[in-house]
Order: C-alpha cells, then sequence, then structure tokens
C-alpha cells in the first residue's frame, strides 16, 4: 500500500482520509487525558474533532505529497492525572492509535455495506469514483497511521508506551535515546527496502484482518 506519494488525482481523498484520521487520532490523546484529570488539551482547544486546532500546515502537506507528516501534538500534563501516571500516560498514547483502527473497521464496514446495497447504483461515474477513493484511502490511512504510531521510536506513541510500562529504573536510558527518534524514523522511511518490511507487510496483514472483521459484522445485517 503506497499511500506516501506525490499523485494529483487522488490528492482530494487523501486529504479527507487524512483530517479524518489525525483528527480523532488527537481528539482521542484528548479525551483520554480529560477522562484522566487532565484539562491541558480541553483548556487549549484540542478536546474536539474540529480538525482546524489539530492542523499542523506544513505537516499536512508533507503527509499528503511526501513519505511523512504530522499534527499537532496534544498537550498534556500527566501530574493532573488521577492514580498511576505512568499507566495514564499509557492509555493516553495508547487511544490515538486505537481509534484509527476503529475507524479503520468502521469505513471497511461501509465500503462493504455500500457495495452490498448497491446505493451507488445509477449515480454518475464522478461520484462514485469519488466515493470509492475516499472510503479507500480512509481504510488504508488510518491503518497506516495504526502501524506507524506503534513503532517503539520517539516521539511515537508506541515509544511512550513501550517507556512508561517498562521499569522506572530504564528511565535514564529511554530519556537518552529521545534525541535519535526523529534520525531513526527518517532513516526508516527513506532507506530502500526497510519501508515495506517495516510497514508494508505490518499494514497488509493488518488489512486483511480489518476486512475480515467488517465482513462478518456486515454479513450480519446486510
Amino acid at each position: 500500500m503506497d499511500l506516501f506519494h506525490f499523485d494529483w488525482k487522488t490528492v482530494p481523498f487523501r486529504m479527507i482520509a487524512f483530517v479524518i484520521a489525525f483528527s480523532l487520532h488527537e481528539w482521542a490523546h484528548a479525551f483520554v487525558a480529560w477522562k484522566l484529570g487532565d484539562n491541558t488539551a480541553k483548556d487549549e482547544g484540542r478536546l474536539t474533532v474540529n480538525p482546524i486546532p489539530h492542523i499542523d500546515p506544513f505537516g499536512l502537506i508533507l503527509i499528503l505529497f511526501g513519505p511523512f507528516g504530522w499534527a499537532k501534538p496534544v498537550p498534556i500534563n500527566p501530574l493532573h492525572f488521577r492514580g498511576n501516571k505512568r499507566l495514564g500516560i499509557v492509555y493516553v498514547s495508547a487511544a490515538g492509535p486505537l481509534i484509527n483502527l476503529v475507524l479503520a473497521v468502521i469505513f471497511q464496514i461501509v465500503t462493504y455495506a455500500v457495495e452490498a446495497s448497491g446505493v451507488l447504483n445509477g449515480m454518475g461515474d464522478k461520484i462514485v469514483e469519488a466515493i470509492g477513493w475516499t472510503l479507500f484511502f480512509c481504510v488504508r490511512i488510518n491503518i497506516a497511521l495504526f502501524v506507524f504510531n506503534l513503532l517503539p521510536i520517539p516521539p511515537l506513541d508506541g515509544y511512550k508506551i513501550l517507556r512508561f510500562v517498562s521499569p522506572r529504573r530504564w528511565d535514564r536510558l529511554f530519556y537518552n535515546l529521545e534525541v535519535y527518534g526523529p534520525w531513526v524514523l527518517l532513516l526508516l522511511i527513506f532507506i530502500p527496502g526497510v519501508t515495506s518490511v517495516i510497514f508494508g507487510y505490518p499494514m497488509a496483514y493488518l488489512l486483511y484482518f480489518v476486512q475480515v472483521i467488517a465482513a462478518n459484522i456486515v454479513t450480519l445485517f446486510v
């Protein structure tokens, strides 16, 4: 699934998919932090599915036309969390990727339901194509964000999960590794062949898993 490339034809559809994916991703971080007692993101207007507060213009441009990009990170203050602060960080970090996985399943269900119902029959070719491409990218981009964000590399969510479920005595080691995180990500993205291993295969297996779940759910109603 080569989602990260320059292609004028698919830019509008990828933009819709990215905006939905990263808006819900960042909202999930803010929502879980708020439920744990931290109002930092809420006070800064980030507890919303409105994409505008979450957009980093340069990051959006890069993710549409290049191999990587980003949204604005949601600010949190773990000191405000109720209960175990380290587990709170884990919950907040996991919320973003998990919502992307849920969205992938939902959009795959919608895809199968649309195909089975024939609701697009009689519509113009351009409309059918636009809906098809949008659903296609909504599934695959959410899968891509799930896989990418769970990599245990700083500053991704997977790194935060790994760091804060690990013993406290490892904190210094993790702290020292954080400076290298962005460089490691760049190497993974640009070294030929590595991208397929790190992203391609997990995304392909996860897509199959999502399609199976969605197909089983659709058969219950269609």
